[in-house]
């Protein structure tokens, strides 16, 4: 018999994925105090001091469609956000994916958001999703990426359960090489159907996620050296999209899309809440007044003082100072404070 080699490598990625999936399974917790939302009311474009518009082909993924900020794409409507994946009159699809990032960003918390997804047979990939606030500076994946939602996979597709499986991953970086952990859970019901509420508990010690309240995914996160994962120990931001087609679907020919279009992504809420642990950071938490770090609504000398005290650090002991969230009291956030001097709106 011959005898098998592992190198290095490959046995300390064995040792580290076991080490991750070994976190026992969950209920979801009971809500706590609610720090941030966006409830998606009035009409028009989302948010801009929250949101910015991710546009045109971004090459990634096998995907099929073309993201715009068209209001046909993209809008605040009826107390949801929608998103509409279309197929143009010259064949070609648009759709929308909006981001967070550099706005409102979080690193621990509870995670919910209410969302419908349309018919997604076949070809449609809904995702509610994270990255890592460092992304412009590390890449991917070493910023770290936690799929909340994800739906519409290839196996899915070919077991008839496209509306009814929720995948949930973690990507981030091992020693250098890509590494990955996810799970799945299929509904007995369809989740096209409804309104149906998506949860992330993020903590130092695990990542879980749920739907409905019944546990998706999990993944011990508590030794970070060991899963070289300080990844998942730093601020993310919040993506929401509808891809068309894509390595994840199985479908990378257009004639391969059957759902039917224009399809609807309905978000009716996204919320960030406290759960012990929680750090949120960015000028988006209050649009109107970013740099007001003692929180008096006035941006002055002693919110200059405190930024100054912790220039060139990551500001965990007041991320407040971390104005733009990118992880350093730099001049970034000095401008940003000093462009909204004196009292707030």
């Amino acid at each position: 018999m011959n005898a098998m080699t592992i190198d290095r490598h490959t046995w300390l990625m064995c040792l580290m994925l076991a080490a991750v999936s070994c976190v026992a399974s969950s209920p979801a917790v009971a809500q706590d105090a609610l720090l941030w939302s966006d409830e998606f009311n009035g009409t028009g474009a989302p948010d801009p001091a929250i949101w910015t518009h991710d546009l045109g082909d971004l090459g990634v993924n096998n995907e099929l469609q073309i993201y715009t900020d068209s209001p046909q794409n993209v809008r605040v409507v009826g107390g949801n956000l929608a998103i509409h994946a279309r197929r143009e009159a010259d064949g070609h699809f648009t759709s929308g994916r909006i981001r967070s990032e550099g706005k409102v960003m979080f690193q621990y918390g509870t995670v919910e958001a209410r969302i419908r997804i349309p018919d997604l047979a076949d070809g449609l990939w809904p995702a509610f999703w994270t990255l890592g606030n460092d992304i412009s500076s590390v890449g991917w994946p070493r910023c770290g990426e936690i799929d909340i939602l994800e739906m519409g996979g290839g196996e899915a597709i070919a077991n008839g359960e496209v509306n009814r499986r929720v995948y949930s991953t973690a990507h981030w970086d091992f020693e250098g090489a890509y590494a990955s952990y996810g799970q799945q859970r299929t509904t007995a019901e369809e989740l096209s159907n409804d309104f149906h509420v998506f949860r992330l508990e993020w903590t130092p010690n695990a990542i879980r996620t749920f739907v409905d309240g019944q546990q998706v995914w999990v993944m011990n996160i508590a030794d970070q050296d060991a899963m070289s994962g300080h990844e998942f120990h730093a601020p993310h931001f919040l993506i929401i999209n509808l891809a068309v087609g894509g390595s994840f679907t199985g479908i990378t020919n257009p004639n391969g899309i059957t759902a039917t279009l224009p399809a609807a992504y309905l978000v009716d809420y996204v919320r960030i809440y406290e759960n012990g642990h929680t750090i949120l950071s960015g000028p988006g938490l209050d649009p109107e007044c970013p740099g007001d770090i003692t929180g008096d609504h006035e941006v002055d000398a002693a919110d200059l003082g405190i930024l100054l005290a912790l220039w060139n650090t990551d500001g965990k002991s007041r991320p407040e100072a971390d104005v733009n969230g990118d992880g350093t009291v730099n001049a970034s956030d000095l401008g940003l404070l000093l462009g909204a001097w004196g009292p707030c709106p």
